[in-house]
């Protein structure tokens, strides 16, 4: 039995049953970002100092924020467009009858990842620095990083009224 090959990432998965889209994208950037303090702490802490206990407790600290925002999963639904950090404690939802429009934009470099604000409202990132805008009915706005910025924009556009969607 030969072992079985690695699985093909699909980008911008659409579930026909449920005409759903779907996009987990993994957060690389902060695997580096938090994997190497934690490591170091880790070494020191191994290494008997006199601070190994606080040591021990910070790396525990990394690896428990690296769960948390391990991957951005957004999904467009028939109802809804929503997001979660990694194993969904960090979530959120908004009605696609709410949405004015969205648009696709590279954000800045010291825009980041994570969650905050910027100027182009609240973004939630992983990674990279594709995202995609999205403009409330009441003027609201937030950025939605993503891996298939075109995707997941088409996606929204799609459920849209023709009156109100705009072009990226």
């Amino acid at each position: 039995m030969s072992k079985p090959g690695r699985r093909a990432h699909r980008q911008n998965r659409i579930r026909s049953d449920f005409e759903t889209y779907l996009n987990r994208q993994p957060a690389r950037a902060l695997a580096v970002i938090l994997g190497i303090p934690m490591l170091v702490c880790l070494l020191a802490a191994m290494s008997r100092s006199a601070h190994g206990l606080s040591l021990w407790l910070l790396s525990t600290g990394f690896l428990l924020v690296f769960m948390l925002f391990s991957s951005l999963t957004i999904t467009v639904g028939r109802q809804a467009l929503a997001w979660h950090f990694g194993p969904g404690l960090i979530r959120k939802e908004v009605p696609l009858s709410g949405i004015a429009a969205a648009r696709i934009v590279r954000t800045r470099l010291l825009d980041g990842i994570g969650i905050h604000y910027t100027r182009n409202g609240w973004l939630y990132s992983v990674s990279g620095r594709d995202a995609v805008v999205v403009t409330m009915k009441d003027g609201k706005q937030f950025a939605l990083g993503t891996n298939d910025p075109v995707g997941l924009w088409e996606a929204i556009e799609k459920r849209l009224p023709p009156s109100s969607s705009t072009e990226a």
